[in-house]
């Protein structure tokens, strides 16, 4: 990707965003990495034949990781039915008719979307919406949170779902007064249809793969830690034909747990683009499908939420994982999910040797007295800021006064834990702006509540880039990311602005203008 290896690059800007208290004006780039930071005329005099990029009244950060992403998925689902602006699940429902009507979609082929978030609908999604719009269509569409989907009856057909269908350990086939399927699947029934899909070509995954690369480097993000089990063939594939322009840590899928042992594979193998992160682990659902486990049933309701593994299975994955150098990256959203992770990483996880620790993510709701004992374990909290603006409804509602505690980046941060901010795209836009604005106000989009949502657990602008810079980097194992120093990976992006004496609104609106990956410019505003 370097036509120019060898070659330095000399960025002079307003703000230098490094660990010196006097960095200086100019960041001198070569072979990759940090070379110097300094006043632009030093540096100019220690290498004349680099090229120079002039950024008067910007700043220049370290690039950005989104630390918890489902790339591919979401760089698929950028061509596919957007349905998150729905209001009803009839309206949903008329936008799949549309989609359907388009000559591109065919006249026998799946319809496939995502999106939709119940809450505030006054209807309910049910296979009947689509079956009398789309009739004898396989509609396949996957919840905000991706953790329900919503099919048709044909898909229903084609995956073998009916009336006597059970549900499967750790999911749920939601059924009407009659017993029939809804055509609402929950957690691990998900993938009963979702295996009836017909997979992407392998050329139409990559191709995607590299536009979500290219609107992500607009953004400023340089790096990822991708969470979905499949993804690894396709970031080597681009790794190996030199277009991969992101730091990738891959998660391995827990089914795969057995292998990676019995290969000797450990967390932190690979090279400065891709490498090997950790198990990824469900043990819960999600807070808008209702699934997350709970101490505690629900507000109004004696619903606890669903196990997806039983914690005999999880205990026996840390234990035998960490022993072999694996760590584990484990998905606990609702209290009882976070106990049972905190207690078996503490306990189980202590034989892990290596660079990448044990991570926890989401953590979205956490008993008081156990909001320091990530930081007490070393855990890293994988958290995303913007599922709250999002979502802090949806907790007032469903987790009532428990609710205090959730989203709690300023308790977890003071108990130790090094925070590492992410988007879940595609159920948050990967935008790290949006992520910044939600950490330092806890507002929504609408500037709602308007003292921001349990504000006491609110974070500086300072401290939520770190967790978007060096807190990535140390879930990653990885010190040479996050930072602007010597040695470090040539890994910039400029800014319009300063983030850190931004205002909460200027932080939505700043604009990267430029950003480099290991010394290269791969995006910039004036191309």
């Amino acid at each position: 990707m370097n036509p120019e290896p060898s070659r330095a690059l000399l960025l002079r800007a307003e703000r230098i965003h490094a660990p010196s208290r006097r960095p200086g004006d100019a960041l001198l780039l070569r072979g990759g990495r940090v070379e110097a930071t300094g006043t632009f005329d030093d540096l100019r005099r220690r290498a004349s034949d680099a090229r120079v990029i002039e950024l008067p009244g910007h700043t220049l950060t370290p690039g950005l990781t989104d630390a918890h992403v489902h790339l591919i998925e979401w760089a698929l689902s950028r061509r596919g039915l957007d349905l998150a602006a729905a209001p009803s699940a009839a309206a949903a429902a008329r936008a799949v008719a549309e989609q359907a009507a388009r000559p591109e979609a065919g006249d026998a082929g799946w319809i496939l979307g995502g999106g939709w978030e119940p809450h505030g609908w006054s209807d309910a999604p049910h296979r009947r919406l689509l079956d009398d719009l789309v009739p004898g269509r396989p509609v396949l569409l996957r919840s905000h949170d991706l953790h329900s989907v919503w099919a048709s009856g044909e898909a229903l057909r084609r995956a073998g779902v009916g009336p006597g269908t059970a549900d499967p350990p750790g999911g749920r086939i939601e059924r009407d007064a009659d017993g029939e399927p809804t055509g609402i699947l929950r957690e691990n029934a998900q993938q009963i249809v979702l295996g009836a899909v017909p997979a992407p070509a392998e050329s139409a995954r990559r191709a995607a793969a590299l536009e979500a690369q290219a609107a992500l480097h607009r953004v400023g993000v340089t790096g990822v830690h991708c969470v979905e089990p499949d993804s690894l063939g396709i970031f080597e594939a681009l790794r190996a034909a030199d277009r991969l322009a992101l730091r990738v840590l891959q998660a391995l899928p827990l089914a795969g747990l057995d292998d990676a042992i019995r290969l000797g594979l450990r967390s932190g193998f690979g090279g400065e683009r891709l490498r090997i992160g950790g198990v990824k682990i469900f043990l819960d659902g999600a807070l808008g499908s209702r699934t997350a486990l709970l101490r505690e049933p629900y507000e109004g309701s004696e619903d606890r939420g669903l196990s997806t593994l039983p914690p005999a299975d999880f205990r026996d994955a840390v234990r035998r994982g960490s022993a072999a150098g694996l760590a584990m990256t484990v998905h606990a959203i609702g209290d009882a999910a976070v106990d049972l992770a905190l207690d078996v990483l503490a306990s189980e996880g202590r034989a892990l040797e290596g660079p990448v620790p044990h991570r926890i993510e989401h953590v979205q709701l956490v008993a008081p007295e156990r909001l320091a004992d990530a930081g007490a374990a070393g855990i890293v909290c994988s958290v995303q800021p913007s599922h709250l603006m999002t979502d802090w409804r949806a907790a007032d509602r469903h987790w009532g006064a428990r609710a205090r505690t959730a989203y709690a980046f300023r308790s977890l941060a003071a108990g130790g834990a090094t925070l590492a901010f992410g988007s879940d795209t595609p159920v948050e836009p990967p935008d790290p702006r949006h992520g910044l604005y939600a950490a330092v106000t806890r507002r929504d989009l609408a500037g709602e509540p308007a003292g921001g949502w349990v504000p006491d657990e609110r974070i500086t602008a300072a401290e939520a880039l770190a967790a978007y810079t060096i807190g990535a980097a140390a879930a990653a194992g990885d010190p040479r990311q996050g930072r602007l120093e010597p040695g470090a990976f040539a890994d910039v992006v400029a800014w319009d602005r300063d983030p850190l004496a931004a205002t909460p609104e200027e932080l939505l609106e700043m604009a990267c203008v430029l950003t480099v990956v290991g010394g290269d410019v791969v995006w910039s505003e004036e191309r």
